[in-house]
């Protein structure tokens, strides 16, 4: 007699889109972070350019930090 049926194949599932998804989540939050930071320093220092190049990366990090974010929630409401 089973009184606990694990599904091991389910649960390794679980445990790497986790892990996926809090490392992924938390290196785009990192990006917009890092691309803000670096283009406030380059727009002071003059460098117009590469403030452009930061200030890109911090909005296109957030962007997909949003869309991940929209993912998770759209995905735990479904299920």
């Amino acid at each position: 007699m089973t009184v606990f049926a694990i599904d091991s194949e389910l649960l390794l599932q679980v445990v790497w889109v986790s892990l996926v998804a809090g490392v992924g989540i938390s290196a785009l939050f990192s990006l917009v972070i890092l691309g803000g930071a670096r283009a406030t320093d380059a727009r002071r220092a003059g460098r117009s350019g590469a403030a452009a190049v930061y200030a890109a990366l911090a909005f296109v990090g957030f962007l997909l930090f949003v869309g991940g974010v929209a993912l998770g929630v759209q995905a735990m409401i479904t299920k």
